[in-house]
């Protein structure tokens, strides 16, 4: 089911999700979201798990020529342990 609202930015370049969406995210009052832009749109969503981001990564490191930078890698790897400590 789509939901659509139209929410107000303040002068910071913060808006307030409504309730229901939080909760169907997952997002909590003190935790984290991810924002992805795709095309002229900004999504917003709940961090990805370990289980998850391992899940993302296979298949990324095989032999012989690497399909994503490893310098990438490390940083997204980096992110997710800052993440789960965090937690």
């Amino acid at each position: 089911m789509a939901f659509e609202q139209e929410v107000t930015v303040d002068c910071k370049g913060r808006v307030s999700i409504p309730k229901e969406l939080r909760d169907k995210a997952g997002l909590k009052p003190g935790g984290k979201a991810r924002l992805k832009m795709e095309e002229e749109k900004i999504i917003i969503s709940a961090p990805v798990s370990p289980d998850e981001f391992i899940k993302e990564m296979e298949g990324c490191i095989k032999e012989g020529a690497p399909t994503i930078d490893p310098l990438e890698l490390k940083k997204m790897w980096s992110q997710e342990l800052k993440r789960g400590k965090s937690k």
